[in-house]
């Protein structure tokens, strides 16, 4: 299965399983090995978070109820250490509050017990090709930011008014600049991005504004601003 799914050749995904029932998570770590993951148990959120970091990749699967600190718990703490991994949530007990609780924390799902083991094994591709999107987009939108950081000041200023449509001849009027700087700094502007033209640096601006709204919820472009600044 892991071979099927054409992920990333440095993306070494696992599964993350905590529950504090051990028969549960042996049966969860057999399901997900003959998948081709590699499982990772744990039998308590505190046990979880002092045993990982927030560079980990793949998805987690915890049960709602655990000792100590519950999933929807565990949840905030990984927000607030600055996880970047999807979690699925399985519990006995699953109604309208606990669902609503657990996703508007950012769970991917909420799961009752008992669940067909197709209903997890869907649920556990689908939280890896999420998790391999926003990984691929966060490097990518991390990499244009770098790109876009070595622009002056007059460099983004044109840059702005050729999105706009304008023309050498419009922009020099419009920033009292010399023909000769305007095409200066468009040349420079197209360089340091990378691309061919004018079209194809719309169409780059286009797919960095996509990505950031994409990716806003988890506050990444600021993350990333502030990576670029340190």
């Amino acid at each position: 299965m892991k071979h099927q799914l054409d992920l990333p050749p440095d993306y070494e995904p696992r599964v993350y399983v905590v529950d504090d029932d051990e028969g549960v998570c042996t049966s969860i770590a057999d399901l997900i090995s003959s998948m081709g993951f590699t499982a990772c148990t744990y039998t308590s959120a505190e046990e979880f978070l002092s045993g990982t970091d927030n560079r980990i990749n793949g998805c987690v699967i915890a049960d709602l109820r655990l000792m100590g600190s519950n999933a929807i718990e565990m949840l905030r703490k990984m927000k607030s250490e600055g996880y970047e991994i999807p979690l699925i949530i399985l519990s006995a007990f699953v109604d309208v509050t606990t669902t609503v609780s657990a996703m508007s924390e950012g769970a991917l799902t909420v799961l009752e017990k008992p669940y067909a083991e197709q209903e997890l094994w869907d649920h556990v591709i689908a939280a890896i090709l999420l998790n391999a999107e926003q990984r691929f987009a966060r490097r990518w939108l991390l990499e244009y930011h770098s790109k876009e950081s070595r622009l002056t000041e007059g460099e983004s200023e044109v840059m702005r008014l050729l999105l706009k449509g304008l023309s050498n001849k419009s922009i020099s009027h419009q920033l009292d600049l010399s023909a000769r700087t305007v095409v200066m700094r468009r040349k420079a502007i197209i360089n340091k991005l990378e691309v061919d033209n004018v079209i194809d640096l719309a169409k780059l601006i286009t797919k960095a504004q996509i990505i950031e709204q994409y990716l806003t919820t988890d506050n990444v472009v600021a993350e990333i601003k502030c990576q670029l600044q340190e």
